[in-house]
Formats: structure tokens, C-alpha cells, sequence
């Protein structure tokens, strides 16, 4: 939640306190060049300086101190929010119990996000597409010491799936970094099926590595991973995917995260399938298609209705 807190200081910044400054040095540069009335003692030029100074004073006092302070308010109402979706996080960790929890909860709340952007989905397949945002981030877990893939074919992926979504849904796709994570995955967090098997895999032990990998590397997602909207797809990466020759998967709405093995002979739109898989997509036979059951080599596409489907789902937001 605390990345709320440095867009609203961003945007700021960025839309009342640069255009004041600029302001600023503009009056500055005028009352420097502007030529002084000497019949009232340079009445003319001491207005123009107290109106600078006056700007100045109310631009430090109102937008200066409150957006530190407005900021300092919003870090602390998301640390507490964040901490009790922590805490939520860890009981959904908890085997069987947490994993069907953790089912409801994410099928839930997508649900309710979709019935609430009705209205943001029917203008995206009219072809109304503002710019959006959607966050992710990559989990890896190391093996007797050594990461199970290097950083390089991992940011292949990433770079590609930020490309991917900018270019043909309009998304500005946010890459929230790379954690290493220090928990131990068992076997099956390791090798994922994804089938019914994998599926059931979350219930137990490979879904508490999951749950708990996330809530440790990804605090500040804390209380969006509960909520829903806006929440990050988390990338895991594993070592095999089953059955064969399958490099990626992902059970949509059920979990917050999809797996791939994110090797250097893979796809380089792996992660981006994926994700689309997160966000509802479904295979398309399509041989160009991103969700092609074969993720292109290059180049894929997506229709209008999946463009629109993918604008729909919960994590990707405005704000």
C-alpha cells in the first residue's frame, strides 16, 4: 500500500508544486528585468518582489510541509493496513484451512472488482483504453545456496512483459523487482503441475511456500493481496513445470501468483502468458496470439476482447 503514498506526493510534485515554482522563477525573472517607477521610489518593483515572497511562503508552508505531512500520515495508515494483511497472509498460509481460504477469498474478490469496472470494460471494447497500471514482481528461491536462475533470464521475461502490455493494452506494467527469497520451498514449490494436482498442491505445503514467499518479499502488497484490486501478480520461479514441455502456468483468479521456469531456451513472452492467464485470458488457437497453448517467439498479439478482459481484471487499476 506504501506505493500509494509516493504516487500522491508524485503527482504533487509533479502537478501543483512544479507549476508554482516554475510560476516562481517566471515572477522572479520579471521583477529583475521590469523597469522601476522612480516617481513612486520603485513602488512597482517592491509589489512584484512581495507578491514572489508571499507565493513562495504559502507555496512552502501549504504544499511543502503538507505534502510531508499528508505523506507521513499515509505511510502510517498503510503500515497498519499492511501489517494486518500480513497477519491475514499468514493465516492463509496455514495448510488446507488457509489454502481454501485462500481460494475463496481471491475468486471472491475478483468477482466483485469485475461486477465494480463493468462500466470501465464495456468502454475499453468500445475502444476507450485510458492509460492504466498493473503491478508485478519475481520471486526466487535458491537451491543449496545458488539461485535457481539467473537475474539475466529473468529480466528477459520481465522486460518483455512490460513491452508486451505497454505496447497492446496501454498498461504501464510495474516491475516492483527481483526477491531472493530465504524461505526453504518444498518439493512440490520446486515442481509444479499444473493440473488438478497443482492445483490441490495449494492447499497444502507448496501453497504455504507461496502464500509465505509473497507475504515476506512483498510486505507493502500486504493489504492489496487481501482486497484484491491493484494487488501485484507475483512470478515464481520454479524448476519444472508439468506436464512436459510446458514452461509456465497459472490457476487465474485462484492464486496472486503464476509459475514459470524462466530458462534461457523459453519463450522470452513466458511470464507475460501468464499473466494473462491471471488476468482471465484463456488459450487461444491463434498461432500469433499470446495465449497461444505455444507462446509465440516474437511479436504476439492479443484481440480486442482480451485486451479489454486483461484492462478488467483486478490488478490492474488507475490508482
Amino acid at each position: 500500500m506504501g506505493r500509494v503514498c509516493r504516487e500522491v506526493q508524485e503527482w504533487i510534485e509533479e502537478q501543483v508544486e512544479q507549476p508554482i515554482e516554475e510560476w516562481e522563477n517566471r515572477q522572479e525573472r520579471r521583477c529583475r528585468e521590469q523597469d522601476c517607477n522612480w516617481w513612486c521610489l520603485c513602488c512597482n518593483k517592491w509589489f512584484c518582489w512581495l507578491v514572489w515572497v508571499l507565493v513562495k511562503v504559502i507555496r512552502w508552508v501549504i504544499v511543502t510541509v503538507g505534502k510531508w505531512v499528508t505523506r507521513i500520515v499515509c505511510e502510517v495508515v498503510n503500515v497498519i493496513l499492511d501489517v494486518i494483511g500480513f497477519i491475514v497472509n499468514l493465516v492463509l498460509s496455514i495448510p488446507i484451512i488457509g489454502g481454501i481460504l485462500r481460494t475463496i477469498l481471491n475468486w471472491v474478490t475478483e468477482i466483485i472488482w469485475r461486477i465494480v469496472g463493468l462500466i470501465d470494460f464495456l468502454g475499453s471494447l468500445l475502444g476507450i483504453r485510458p492509460r492504466k497500471k498493473m503491478y508485478f514482481g519475481v520471486v526466487v528461491p535458491s537451491v543449496g545456496g545458488v539461485q535457481i536462475v539467473p537475474d539475466v533470464d529473468i529480466m528477459r521475461q520481465v522486460n518483455s512483459a512490460i513491452t508486451f502490455y505497454d505496447t497492446t493494452c496501454n498498461i504501464n506494467l510495474i516491475f516492483t523487482g527481483i526477491c531472493k527469497t530465504g524461505i526453504t520451498p518444498p518439493a512440490a514449490g520446486l515442481s509444479v503441475g499444473c493440473d488438478a494436482g497443482g492445483f490441490f498442491n495449494d492447499w497444502w505445503l507448496a501453497g504455504s511456500y507461496f502464500e509465505i514467499a509473497s507475504a515476506t518479499c512483498k510486505f507493502t502488497d500486504s493489504f492489496r493481496r487481501v482486497i484484491g484490486l491493484g494487488a501485484e501478480i507475483l512470478v515464481f520461479i520454479v524448476q519444472d513445470v508439468t506436464p512436459v514441455n510446458t514452461n509456465g502456468c497459472s490457476f487465474t483468479s485462484t492464486h496472486n501468483y503464476v509459475v514459470i521456469e524462466a530458462k534461457p531456451t523459453d519463450q522470452a513472452f513466458v511470464a507475460a502468458h501468464e499473466m494473462g492467464h491471471a488476468c482471465w485470458l484463456t488459450h487461444d488457437s491463434d498461432t500469433n496470439n499470446l495465449m497461444n497453448g505455444s507462446t509465440p517467439v516474437a511479436n504476439p498479439v492479443l484481440t480486442s476482447l482480451q485486451i479489454s478482459v486483461v484492462r478488467w481484471s483486478k490488478h490492474c487499476v488507475y490508482i
